[in-house]
C-alpha cells in the first residue's frame, strides 16, 4: 500500500509525539505502597495542543476528543491498564460518592464528585484545573478513592462523606489516608465577601481560612479547609498529605481555570489524578 505525503506526516509527527509524551506525575510518600499505583499529573506531556491544553484529559474542552483520548491513554499506560479501566465521574460540584465494582461499569454520566473501590485493575481518576483532586487509601482493606473538592463540594462535606463510604466498606478511621493534590493556594484564592459570609454562617470559626486583603476582598486557604475536615473527622495528621502545589502560580505545571479567565482565555484544559489497586500476584 502506498501512503501520500500528508499520511507519511501524519504517522510522522504521531510516532514523534510518542517518543516525547512521557509523563511524569507528582507522588505522595503518604500513599506510597507496593500495591497501588497513584499519581497527580501535571499539564505536561499529551498530545494535545502545547499552549492551553498538552495532557489535557477533559471531553469537555474545545480539545479535540482524539487528544482527549490518547491522553487518558497514556495515564492508563502509567499504570499498566486499559483506557477502559478508567472511571472518571460526571463532576458537579456535589457531596455524592459512587462505588465501581467492575471494570464493566460506564461512569461517565454518574453525577458524583468522589469514586470509590475494593477492586484491583481500575483506575480511579478525577479531574481538575484550580479545585483540589484528593487520592485516598486505606492499606490494610485495600480501599481507594479520588475526590474532587471545590468549595461547594468541601462546604457540602463531599470529604466526610468519602470517610463514611469507606467505614461502610469494614475501614478504621485510623487506616485511611490523604493526599491533597496540586489546587489553588492560599495566595492566589481571592474570593469576594459573600463567599467569606457562606463560609462564616456555616461555622463562625472558618473566619480562620481567611485573609482580608482589601475592603470586601479576602483570600482563602482551600487546602487547610481541606485537611481540618480530614482531622475533623478523625482521621489521623501523620496520614494527610498535601504536595503544595499552587496552580495558579505555577503557570509551567498546571492548568488553572481563574488564570485563564483572568488571562480572558475561554477555555481551559482539566489536570488528571489517578489511583488503582493492583493484582496480587
Amino acid at each position: 500500500m502506498l501512503w501520500s505525503l500528508h499520511q507519511v506526516n501524519q504517522y510522522t509527527q504521531l510516532a514523534f509525539k510518542m517518543q516525547s509524551n512521557k509523563i511524569l506525575p507528582i507522588l505522595s510518600n503518604n500513599l506510597n505502597f507496593k500495591n497501588i499505583t497513584h499519581g497527580f499529573f501535571t499539564k505536561n506531556g499529551g498530545y494535545s495542543d502545547k499552549y492551553n491544553f498538552s495532557l489535557n484529559c477533559s471531553y469537555s474542552s474545545n480539545d479535540l476528543k482524539r487528544n482527549v483520548y490518547n491522553n487518558r491513554r497514556l495515564v492508563c499506560n502509567y499504570h499498566k491498564l486499559d483506557i477502559q479501566n478508567l472511571k472518571i465521574v460526571n463532576q458537579v460540584h456535589s457531596n455524592k460518592i459512587f462505588v465501581v465494582n467492575n471494570t464493566k461499569q460506564i461512569t461517565s454520566k454518574i453525577d458524583a464528585d468522589a469514586i470509590i473501590t475494593n477492586k484491583p485493575n481500575i483506575v480511579l481518576g478525577v479531574l481538575t484545573a484550580d479545585c483540589a483532586p484528593v487520592l485516598a487509601f486505606d492499606p490494610v482493606r485495600n480501599i481507594i478513592a479520588a475526590i474532587h473538592i471545590g468549595w461547594r463540594g468541601a462546604i457540602k462535606n463531599i470529604l466526610s462523606n468519602t470517610v463514611d463510604s469507606f467505614i461502610g466498606m469494614k475501614s478504621e478511621i485510623k487506616n485511611i489516608r490523604f493526599a491533597i493534590g496540586p489546587c489553588i493556594g492560599p495566595e492566589s484564592y481571592e474570593v469576594q465577601k459573600d463567599f467569606y459570609k457562606k463560609f462564616t454562617k456555616e461555622n463562625i470559626k472558618n473566619n480562620k481560612y481567611f485573609s482580608n486583603i482589601f475592603p470586601n476582598k479576602y483570600k482563602f486557604d482551600l487546602p487547610q479547609y481541606i485537611k481540618d475536615q480530614a482531622l475533623d473527622k478523625g482521621i489521623i495528621e501523620k496520614n494527610i498529605s498535601n504536595t503544595n502545589n499552587d496552580t495558579f502560580i505555577e503557570e509551567h505545571n498546571f492548568f488553572s481555570y481563574r488564570r485563564n479567565y483572568k488571562n480572558n482565555l475561554k477555555d481551559c484544559g482539566r489536570m488528571i489524578s489517578t489511583i488503582s489497586i493492583k493484582v496480587k500476584r
